[in-house]
Protein backbone atom coordinates (compact mmCIF):
# COMPACT_ATOMS: atom_id res chain seq x y z
CA UNK A 1 0.00 0.00 0.00
CA UNK A 2 2.70 2.29 1.09
CA UNK A 3 4.32 1.71 -2.16
CA UNK A 4 1.65 2.40 -4.43
CA UNK A 5 1.08 5.58 -2.12
CA UNK A 6 4.64 6.47 -3.67
CA UNK A 7 4.15 5.52 -6.90
CA UNK A 8 0.91 7.79 -7.40
CA UNK A 9 3.10 10.98 -6.09
CA UNK A 10 5.91 10.46 -8.37
CA UNK A 11 3.38 10.15 -11.06
CA UNK A 12 1.94 13.52 -10.01
CA UNK A 13 5.07 14.58 -9.90
CA UNK A 14 6.16 13.31 -13.48
CA UNK A 15 2.88 14.74 -14.89
CA UNK A 16 3.60 18.19 -13.16
CA UNK A 17 6.89 17.85 -15.57
CA UNK A 18 5.21 17.00 -18.52
CA UNK A 19 2.71 20.77 -18.55
CA UNK A 20 6.18 22.66 -18.10
CA UNK A 21 8.36 23.43 -21.11
CA UNK A 22 11.71 22.59 -21.10
CA UNK A 23 11.12 19.88 -17.85
CA UNK A 24 11.30 16.54 -18.84
CA UNK A 25 8.67 13.70 -17.06
CA UNK A 26 12.09 11.65 -18.46
CA UNK A 27 14.57 13.37 -15.81
CA UNK A 28 11.98 13.05 -13.04
CA UNK A 29 11.95 9.48 -13.92
CA UNK A 30 15.83 8.74 -13.76
CA UNK A 31 15.63 11.30 -10.20
CA UNK A 32 13.24 8.71 -8.24
CA UNK A 33 14.49 5.80 -9.86
CA UNK A 34 12.01 4.29 -11.84
CA UNK A 35 13.35 5.41 -15.46
CA UNK A 36 14.75 1.64 -16.42
CA UNK A 37 11.49 0.28 -14.72
CA UNK A 38 9.08 2.44 -16.88
CA UNK A 39 10.58 1.70 -20.08
CA UNK A 40 10.83 -2.12 -19.72
CA UNK A 41 6.89 -1.76 -18.24
CA UNK A 42 6.26 -0.02 -21.62
CA UNK A 43 8.60 -2.04 -23.87
CA UNK A 44 6.46 -5.27 -22.68
CA UNK A 45 3.34 -4.15 -24.92
CA UNK A 46 2.83 -5.12 -28.51
CA UNK A 47 0.02 -5.67 -30.82
CA UNK A 48 0.40 -9.63 -29.58
CA UNK A 49 -0.57 -8.44 -25.90
CA UNK A 50 -4.53 -7.26 -27.18
CA UNK A 51 -4.82 -10.11 -29.08
CA UNK A 52 -3.65 -12.11 -25.53
CA UNK A 53 -6.06 -9.67 -23.73
CA UNK A 54 -8.68 -10.17 -26.15
CA UNK A 55 -8.17 -14.06 -26.39
CA UNK A 56 -8.42 -15.15 -22.48
CA UNK A 57 -11.44 -17.12 -21.70
CA UNK A 58 -13.82 -16.52 -19.48
CA UNK A 59 -14.44 -18.14 -15.62
CA UNK A 60 -12.01 -18.84 -12.50
CA UNK A 61 -9.09 -19.68 -15.16
CA UNK A 62 -9.75 -15.87 -16.93
CA UNK A 63 -9.52 -14.53 -13.88
CA UNK A 64 -6.07 -16.03 -13.12
CA UNK A 65 -4.47 -15.28 -16.84
CA UNK A 66 -5.54 -11.90 -16.38
CA UNK A 67 -3.44 -11.50 -12.77
CA UNK A 68 -0.42 -12.73 -14.64
CA UNK A 69 -1.00 -10.66 -17.72
CA UNK A 70 -1.51 -8.03 -14.97
CA UNK A 71 2.04 -8.68 -13.69
CA UNK A 72 4.20 -9.72 -16.43
CA UNK A 73 3.22 -5.95 -17.79
CA UNK A 74 3.99 -4.40 -14.52
CA UNK A 75 0.36 -2.57 -15.02
CA UNK A 76 -0.30 -2.11 -11.46
CA UNK A 77 3.24 0.09 -11.38
CA UNK A 78 2.09 1.87 -14.45
CA UNK A 79 -1.46 2.52 -13.25
CA UNK A 80 -0.54 4.31 -10.28
CA UNK A 81 2.18 6.32 -12.53
CA UNK A 82 -0.15 7.49 -15.17
CA UNK A 83 -3.10 7.85 -12.46
CA UNK A 84 -1.20 10.55 -10.34
CA UNK A 85 0.27 11.57 -13.79
CA UNK A 86 -3.70 12.44 -14.64
CA UNK A 87 -4.07 13.81 -11.60
CA UNK A 88 -1.83 16.18 -11.44
CA UNK A 89 -1.81 16.99 -14.83
CA UNK A 90 -5.74 18.05 -14.05
CA UNK A 91 -5.11 19.62 -11.37
CA UNK A 92 -2.31 22.10 -11.44
CA UNK A 93 -2.62 23.00 -15.52
CA UNK A 94 -3.95 26.22 -14.13
CA UNK A 95 -0.90 26.99 -11.90
CA UNK A 96 1.42 26.24 -14.21
CA UNK A 97 0.12 28.75 -16.52
CA UNK A 98 -0.16 31.35 -14.07
CA UNK A 99 3.29 30.59 -12.61
CA UNK A 100 5.05 30.46 -16.14
CA UNK A 101 3.14 33.63 -17.39
CA UNK A 102 3.64 35.49 -14.38
CA UNK A 103 6.27 34.24 -12.35
CA UNK A 104 8.65 32.82 -15.20
CA UNK A 105 11.99 33.86 -13.60
CA UNK A 106 11.90 31.77 -10.51
CA UNK A 107 9.61 29.12 -11.62
CA UNK A 108 12.58 28.52 -14.46
CA UNK A 109 15.48 28.73 -11.42
CA UNK A 110 13.51 26.19 -9.78
CA UNK A 111 13.99 23.86 -12.40
CA UNK A 112 17.56 25.37 -13.56
CA UNK A 113 18.62 23.62 -10.18
CA UNK A 114 16.06 20.58 -9.95
CA UNK A 115 17.40 19.69 -13.81
CA UNK A 116 21.09 20.80 -13.32
CA UNK A 117 21.79 18.64 -9.98
CA UNK A 118 20.09 15.98 -11.77
CA UNK A 119 22.72 15.31 -14.49
CA UNK A 120 24.66 13.28 -12.10
CA UNK A 121 22.23 10.23 -12.20
CA UNK A 122 22.87 9.42 -15.22
CA UNK A 123 26.45 9.74 -14.93
CA UNK A 124 26.22 7.37 -12.36
CA UNK A 125 24.51 5.25 -14.33
CA UNK A 126 27.13 5.02 -16.73
CA UNK A 127 28.67 1.58 -16.77
CA UNK A 128 32.57 3.21 -18.29
CA UNK A 129 33.66 6.65 -19.13
CA UNK A 130 35.80 7.04 -22.07
CA UNK A 131 35.76 9.10 -25.77
CA UNK A 132 33.00 8.01 -26.88
CA UNK A 133 30.75 8.20 -24.06
CA UNK A 134 32.00 12.34 -23.71
CA UNK A 135 30.93 12.53 -27.63
CA UNK A 136 27.76 11.23 -27.45
CA UNK A 137 27.43 14.45 -24.33
CA UNK A 138 28.72 16.93 -26.19
CA UNK A 139 26.83 16.08 -28.98
CA UNK A 140 23.51 15.81 -27.39
CA UNK A 141 24.55 19.29 -25.80
CA UNK A 142 24.57 20.54 -28.91
CA UNK A 143 21.87 19.36 -30.32
CA UNK A 144 19.64 20.73 -27.38
CA UNK A 145 20.80 24.02 -27.62
CA UNK A 146 20.51 23.94 -31.47
CA UNK A 147 16.91 23.20 -30.97
CA UNK A 148 16.27 25.49 -27.90
CA UNK A 149 17.67 28.40 -30.28
CA UNK A 150 15.38 27.75 -33.57
CA UNK A 151 12.52 27.40 -30.99
CA UNK A 152 13.19 30.77 -29.57
CA UNK A 153 13.51 32.40 -33.24
CA UNK A 154 10.14 30.41 -33.91
CA UNK A 155 8.48 31.58 -31.00
CA UNK A 156 9.36 35.31 -31.93
CA UNK A 157 8.30 34.90 -35.60
CA UNK A 158 4.86 33.21 -34.76
CA UNK A 159 3.57 33.97 -31.62
CA UNK A 160 1.01 31.52 -30.51
CA UNK A 161 -2.96 32.51 -30.25
CA UNK A 162 -5.02 30.82 -28.47
CA UNK A 163 -8.42 29.77 -30.06
CA UNK A 164 -11.00 27.19 -29.68
CA UNK A 165 -10.58 24.45 -31.51
CA UNK A 166 -13.53 22.59 -33.53
CA UNK A 167 -13.95 19.14 -33.18
CA UNK A 168 -13.13 18.12 -36.44
CA UNK A 169 -11.20 15.11 -38.18
CA UNK A 170 -7.97 17.78 -39.09
CA UNK A 171 -7.48 18.91 -35.91
CA UNK A 172 -8.16 15.22 -33.88
CA UNK A 173 -5.38 14.05 -36.32
CA UNK A 174 -3.09 16.82 -35.96
CA UNK A 175 -3.04 17.00 -31.94
CA UNK A 176 -3.05 13.09 -32.27
CA UNK A 177 0.26 13.44 -34.18
CA UNK A 178 1.63 16.00 -32.00
CA UNK A 179 1.01 14.22 -29.07
CA UNK A 180 2.27 11.34 -30.41
CA UNK A 181 5.87 12.81 -31.00
CA UNK A 182 5.57 14.86 -27.37
CA UNK A 183 5.32 11.65 -25.84
CA UNK A 184 8.52 9.99 -27.42
CA UNK A 185 10.44 13.47 -25.96
CA UNK A 186 8.91 12.32 -22.70
CA UNK A 187 11.05 9.45 -22.03
CA UNK A 188 14.08 10.92 -22.58
CA UNK A 189 15.90 12.70 -19.97
CA UNK A 190 16.40 16.87 -20.92
CA UNK A 191 14.02 16.78 -23.54
CA UNK A 192 10.72 18.31 -22.89
CA UNK A 193 7.52 16.80 -24.23
CA UNK A 194 6.06 20.43 -23.47
CA UNK A 195 8.48 21.81 -25.18
CA UNK A 196 7.93 20.14 -28.25
CA UNK A 197 4.76 21.48 -28.48
CA UNK A 198 5.27 24.69 -28.16
CA UNK A 199 8.22 23.69 -30.68
CA UNK A 200 5.03 22.44 -33.01
CA UNK A 201 3.17 25.46 -32.31
CA UNK A 202 0.47 23.72 -30.41
CA UNK A 203 1.45 23.81 -26.29
CA UNK A 204 -0.96 26.91 -25.55
CA UNK A 205 -4.17 25.09 -27.26
CA UNK A 206 -3.16 22.03 -25.62
CA UNK A 207 -2.90 23.59 -22.02
CA UNK A 208 -6.39 25.77 -23.42
CA UNK A 209 -7.67 22.01 -24.03
CA UNK A 210 -6.88 20.77 -20.35
CA UNK A 211 -8.24 23.70 -18.43
CA UNK A 212 -11.64 24.02 -20.35
CA UNK A 213 -12.04 19.97 -20.29
CA UNK A 214 -12.76 19.51 -23.41
CA UNK A 215 -12.85 15.72 -22.96
CA UNK A 216 -12.96 14.32 -26.51
CA UNK A 217 -10.00 16.09 -27.16
CA UNK A 218 -8.29 15.20 -24.49
CA UNK A 219 -9.01 11.87 -25.21
CA UNK A 220 -7.59 11.89 -28.70
CA UNK A 221 -4.61 13.22 -27.39
CA UNK A 222 -3.97 11.06 -24.65
CA UNK A 223 -4.39 8.17 -26.69
CA UNK A 224 -1.88 9.61 -28.89
CA UNK A 225 0.61 10.32 -26.16
CA UNK A 226 0.15 6.10 -25.09
CA UNK A 227 0.67 5.05 -28.86
CA UNK A 228 4.37 7.20 -28.86
CA UNK A 229 5.28 5.94 -25.16
CA UNK A 230 5.26 2.30 -25.91
CA UNK A 231 6.52 2.63 -29.72
CA UNK A 232 9.36 4.58 -28.64
CA UNK A 233 10.22 2.77 -24.95
CA UNK A 234 11.42 -0.15 -27.59
CA UNK A 235 13.91 2.05 -28.94
CA UNK A 236 14.97 3.47 -25.83
CA UNK A 237 15.50 -0.25 -24.29
CA UNK A 238 17.27 -1.64 -27.03
CA UNK A 239 19.54 1.39 -26.51
CA UNK A 240 20.10 0.63 -22.67
CA UNK A 241 20.54 -3.16 -23.43
CA UNK A 242 23.43 -2.78 -26.14
CA UNK A 243 24.81 0.42 -25.55
CA UNK A 244 24.10 1.36 -22.23
CA UNK A 245 26.46 3.70 -21.14
CA UNK A 246 26.75 5.58 -24.72
CA UNK A 247 23.30 6.36 -24.09
CA UNK A 248 23.21 7.29 -20.46
CA UNK A 249 26.30 9.87 -21.94
CA UNK A 250 24.10 11.33 -24.47
CA UNK A 251 20.63 11.41 -21.91
CA UNK A 252 23.56 13.56 -19.32
CA UNK A 253 24.28 15.78 -22.61
CA UNK A 254 20.59 16.42 -23.05
CA UNK A 255 20.08 17.38 -19.59
CA UNK A 256 23.19 19.71 -19.55
CA UNK A 257 21.75 21.18 -22.77
CA UNK A 258 18.36 21.73 -21.55
CA UNK A 259 20.07 23.76 -19.12
CA UNK A 260 20.41 26.89 -22.05
CA UNK A 261 16.69 26.80 -22.13
CA UNK A 262 16.35 27.01 -18.52
CA UNK A 263 18.62 29.77 -17.85
CA UNK A 264 15.71 32.44 -16.08
CA UNK A 265 17.20 35.33 -17.05
CA UNK A 266 16.91 37.04 -20.51
CA UNK A 267 16.95 40.41 -22.55
CA UNK A 268 14.18 41.80 -24.26
CA UNK A 269 14.68 40.17 -27.65
CA UNK A 270 17.82 37.63 -27.17
CA UNK A 271 17.43 34.12 -27.89
CA UNK A 272 20.19 32.29 -25.14
CA UNK A 273 20.95 33.52 -21.68
CA UNK A 274 21.77 36.79 -20.28
CA UNK A 275 22.67 38.13 -16.88
CA UNK A 276 20.20 39.24 -14.11
CA UNK A 277 19.11 42.87 -15.35
CA UNK A 278 20.76 46.07 -12.67
CA UNK A 279 17.79 46.25 -10.48
CA UNK A 280 16.04 42.95 -11.33
CA UNK A 281 13.84 42.71 -8.38
CA UNK A 282 13.50 38.47 -9.06
CA UNK A 283 17.02 37.70 -9.10
CA UNK A 284 17.13 37.28 -5.35
CA UNK A 285 14.54 34.95 -5.32
CA UNK A 286 15.22 32.92 -8.37
CA UNK A 287 18.81 32.30 -6.35
CA UNK A 288 16.66 31.38 -3.44
CA UNK A 289 14.43 28.86 -5.85
CA UNK A 290 17.39 28.06 -7.88
CA UNK A 291 18.86 26.72 -4.75
CA UNK A 292 15.49 24.73 -3.60
CA UNK A 293 15.84 22.87 -6.12
CA UNK A 294 18.70 21.99 -6.10
CA UNK A 295 18.39 21.08 -2.70
CA UNK A 296 15.47 18.81 -3.24
CA UNK A 297 17.54 16.27 -6.08
CA UNK A 298 20.75 16.11 -3.28
CA UNK A 299 18.23 14.73 -0.91
CA UNK A 300 16.95 12.23 -3.50
CA UNK A 301 20.63 11.33 -4.54
CA UNK A 302 21.49 11.00 -0.40
CA UNK A 303 18.29 8.68 -0.64
CA UNK A 304 19.08 7.15 -4.12
CA UNK A 305 22.58 5.90 -1.99
CA UNK A 306 20.46 4.80 0.66
CA UNK A 307 18.35 2.98 -0.90
CA UNK A 308 18.34 -0.93 -1.33
CA UNK A 309 17.02 -3.14 -4.39
CA UNK A 310 13.37 -2.99 -5.01
CA UNK A 311 10.84 -4.49 -7.08
CA UNK A 312 13.95 -4.72 -10.06
CA UNK A 313 14.40 -1.32 -10.21
CA UNK A 314 18.03 -1.46 -10.93
CA UNK A 315 19.21 1.88 -10.32
CA UNK A 316 17.79 2.94 -7.48
CA UNK A 317 19.99 1.01 -5.66
CA UNK A 318 22.69 2.50 -8.01
CA UNK A 319 22.19 6.36 -7.68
Amino acid sequence: MLNAIFNIIKGAVLGLAMIIPGVSGGTMAVIFGIYERLIRALHGFSPSTLKEAAGLPWGRERKTRLGGLWNEHDLGFLAQLFGGALLSILACSHLIEYLIEDHPNPTNGFFFGLVGASIIFPLRLMERKSMVELACGVAAMALTIGISIYAAGLAQEHAPQEAAMPHSLFNCARLAICGCAASSAMLLPGISGSFLLLLLGVYHEVLGIINQRDYLLLVVFAASCAIGLVLFARLINLLLSRYRSSTMAFLAGLMAGSLWNLWPFRETGARGPAWPAEGDSTAGVTILTFLAGAAIVGGLAFYGRRAKPNGGEKQTAEV
